[in-house]
């Protein structure tokens, strides 16, 4: 099957979609399918198509400034690229015009269709709805998809209610080999990178922070976030939330948060009293490697972002074997097993109370140990057998309205 995966943004940007649909193409390239890449993304002055490693890509953007991925024009490009695929794979984000020419150009051609959206849709859903292109490329045989149960009925507010349905989940795929924590022997190496010396399995470290607590008397405990800066991520919620677990720990004991990232509320953050006294500490980028060594030291993995369509920080934390805490109404919830892999509740003070309570329990230690007994719960395999399974259903789907219009 020869698949267009049609992105506004893809490497040498970085970022979620740029992430995903990189390694989605070389996903399906290695099961033997032949996709190929069409995006506003350029790399250098390059125009037009060429082979990047083993896949073609088409890069059709224009110079801009800051490199934003854009080409206005680039809708006079598709009908002469498109025929040539069996069915379109298209990536939506926040803001993506070049797939939204894309879609434009797909309802008119007899050419199965699929959009994957990447990004929280419900501050924007009534305006959406009211442009009415949503509708239009339903009524096309376009089959829309999201990457987390959340984002299922929020794809159903862009459209009337005679069009609602239940659409397709891909979950965002992650190298489930890299993250994977290691079993319980006392010593292993991570398979593909080095993270220095030979470290013990995160149950054995688990157990020996646990012992050293319990002799140091006032028990101590350490949370681990990745965000970037910036207020749709709540990184002060994630202070004051700190703040809570160790008004309520009090004397029994005392929690520590690291926040890996970037952004625009730095400057803010580091003037609050919990940055400042130590109790919440801002580290900076981390890369994966950087990453994967805070979370084999820390009891839990944090975040309180409502504005989000998946969590992908969140994903990999869990595939370490990182229990996760969150908010009922967060999609990171589809990754909690309650309890067993996680924790989640209604609000944050609400979250604050659960966790102080499972930190004094010695619960996280035992949800630990779950997520390292339990396969993650997304993966690359289980992300490509949901794609492929949504390009059936999108196939299925064109040819029910094809059938329709005769």
């Amino acid at each position: 099957m020869r698949i267009g995966i049609v992105t506004d943004c893809y490497p040498p940007h970085m970022g979620g979609i740029e992430t995903q649909t990189y390694n989605l193409a070389q996903q399906l390239k290695s099961f033997g399918y032949s996709p190929e890449v069409v995006t506003a993304t350029r790399d250098g002055s390059f125009v037009g198509r060429r082979l990047e490693g083993r896949i073609p890509v088409h890069r059709l953007g224009m110079p801009t400034l800051g490199f934003t991925p854009m080409n206005p024009f680039a809708g006079r490009f598709f009908p002469a690229i498109f025929p040539h695929f069996d069915l379109l794979h298209i990536h939506v984000g926040v803001l993506s015009p070049f797939a939204h020419l894309a879609l434009e150009i797909a309802k008119t051609l007899d050419i199965p269709t699929l959009v994957t959206f990447h990004c929280e849709l419900a501050t924007w859903a009534p305006l959406m709805r009211a442009s009415g292109f949503f509708n239009r490329w339903v009524d096309a045989g376009i089959l829309f998809s999201g990457v987390s149960s959340l984002m299922e009925s929020q794809i159903n507010q862009l459209v009337s209610p005679n069009r609602q349905r239940q659409w397709p989940i891909i979950p965002n795929g992650i190298d489930t080999e890299f993250w994977a924590p290691p079993k319980d022997k006392p010593e292993t190496k991570l398979s593909s990178f080095s993270l220095g010396n030979q470290v013990e399995s995160s149950a054995t470290r688990q157990i020996i922070r646990q012992s050293e607590r319990k002799n140091a008397g006032k028990a101590s405990f350490e949370a681990v976030s990745a965000i970037r800066l910036m207020p749709r991520k709540r990184p002060l919620a994630l202070i004051k939330f700190t703040s809570a677990v160790n008004q309520i720990l009090g004397q029994a004991g005392e929690l520590r948060l690291n926040i890996f990232g970037e952004g625009a509320l730095e400057p803010f953050l580091k003037r609050c009293s919990r940055v400042r006294k130590g109790q919440v500490r801002l580290l900076g980028r981390k890369d994966q490697v950087g990453l994967l060594k805070a979370y084999r030291q820390a009891d839990f993995f944090i975040t309180l972002c409502l504005n989000e369509s998946f969590g992908i920080a969140a994903a990999e934390a869990r595939a370490s074997g990182l229990p996760l805490a969150t908010l009922q109404q967060s999609p990171v919830s589809d990754l909690i097993n309650e309890g067993i892999t996680g924790i989640s509740a209604e609000n944050d003070y609400a979250l604050a109370e659960k966790t102080a309570a499972a930190l004094l329990e010695g619960r996280f230690l035992k949800m630990h140990q779950n997520c390292i007994n339990q396969p993650s719960p997304v993966s690359w395999e289980r992300s490509l057998q949901a794609t492929l399974a949504a390009y059936q259903h999108a196939q299925e789907f064109r040819k029910s309205f094809t059938r329709a219009l005769k």
